[in-house]
């Protein structure tokens, strides 16, 4: 209601002759804001005008007065009402004195001519209760409150939702008799093809942080979280979990079923370890090929065996058929599982290499079970989390895995 683009309308005008004294009184600084000009109305309805006479034969001026007003409220209320915004005068005591058309036609039923004379407030909540103002706050009174408090103080616009998906600017200005003069500005297609773009760059951004295949996590959204997650802002870091999950036989799987097939048991795999994560700032990436990650930030070793167990417990559930697995009939996972203090000191690759390690050393021993790393997982150099290659160790390192 304090949100709105006004119309004056000569109704209005017509309905409020106790207000006609305000009006006048603010007529001055309501002209000069759309026309720089000053008009009088109330307090010079007329003007001196120079008439003809004859005395002794002689012709000869004489001023006298003659009413002639310079404008009328009528021309006024149609002058305002042709403008292509908005328009509402409040008076100091924050009452209604005018608003023209375009109000109404921003926003039906906004205003009516008995709403002349009536207090912001109580218009406003007339109009919440109508839903004819839209507030994104938990509660109607809040933001009254804090629109009450910043009304004629805003430097800038404000962007207000009517009803229907409409938005209008509003734009405030104080009078120096103290008046406010509230103008409403359509920018409804303005924020509806923002919202369109903003809709476009959030599926592009989804897009660039998101696997095509199994919907997870991709690797660029893993490294950063990983990123973030190491460099934690306390100073009492929590430990990190981190699980390297891997499908088995699963070119045997692709060989057998096809690659279409292959493509729905990665699918129903990724969907099955997207149950396992709940908290916070967990996070299920896929990490390459038939290769997955977990992220469990703020996980004790406790914790990250027990999401290990579970992701093996519900993908044998599944029962997914693989007929020529080595291990078993269905489906089967192994998983590495690391636990590490997050240290600005240490490469990041660290973790990653370690759950690596333990999860092919989870293959040796049998597959279809999670493993968790050994103090020798931790001191690799230069390796890839991917490669099997354990023969270069590194010189002692300063680390705090959390073992078994």
């Amino acid at each position: 209601m304090s949100e709105g683009s006004a119309t004056l309308s000569s109704e209005n005008i017509r309905a409020n002759g106790c207000y006609d004294s305000s009006m006048a009184n603010q007529a001055s600084g309501l002209c000069s804001l759309f026309t720089g000009n000053q008009i009088m109305l109330a307090h010079l309805p007329m003007r001196l005008k120079k008439s003809a006479t004859k005395k002794n034969g002689k012709l000869g001026t004489t001023s006298i007065k003659k009413f002639e007003p310079l404008i009328g409220h009528e021309l006024l209320a149609s002058t305002l009402d042709a403008l292509d915004v908005g328009l509402e005068i409040w008076d100091e005591n924050d009452k209604l004195v005018l608003y023209n058309k375009k109000i109404n036609r921003l926003q039906a039923g906004f205003h009516v001519p008995n709403n002349i004379g009536q207090t912001f407030e109580s218009l406003a909540r007339v109009n919440l209760a109508k839903h004819l103002i839209k507030i994104d706050t938990a509660g109607e009174q809040e933001w009254l409150t804090q629109r009450l408090s910043s009304r004629g103080k805003n430097s800038e616009p404000l962007l207000c939702e009517l009803a229907e998906d409409h938005w209008v600017n509003l734009y405030e200005t104080r009078t120096p008799e103290g008046f406010l003069v509230v103008a409403w500005v359509d920018v409804t297609e303005l924020v509806r093809k923002s919202r369109i773009l903003e809709a476009i760059n959030h599926q592009l951004v989804y897009q660039s942080a998101t696997d095509g295949l199994t919907g997870l996590a991709n690797r660029r959204r893993l490294d950063e979280a990983l990123a973030i997650e190491w460099r934690p802002d306390s100073g009492s870091p929590a430990p990190l979990g981190l699980l390297m999950i891997d499908i088995d036989h699963f070119k045997r799987y692709n060989d057998h079923y096809g690659h279409i097939a292959g493509d729905q048991c990665l699918r129903k795999v990724a969907g099955i370890l997207n149950q396992c994560v709940r908290r916070t700032g967990e996070l299920v990436a896929r990490y390459g090929g038939e290769e997955f990650v977990m992220l469990l930030p703020g996980t004790n070793m406790e914790h990250a065996c027990e999401t290990a167990q579970k992701c093996l417990d519900l993908l044998y559930d599944e029962a997914l058929p693989h007929a020529t697995s080595l291990t078993s009939d269905r489906v089967t996972l192994s998983i590495g599982v690391a636990c590490l203090l997050p240290d600005d000191n240490l490469d990041v690759a660290r973790i990653l290499n370690a759950a690596d390690a333990a999860m092919y050393r989870a293959k040796s021993e049998g597959r279809a079970r999670y493993t968790i790393a050994k103090t020798g997982d931790w001191e690799m150099q230069d390796m890839s989390p991917l490669s099997t290659d354990c023969s270069e160790v590194s010189s002692p390192l300063t680390l705090s895995p959390i073992l078994p």
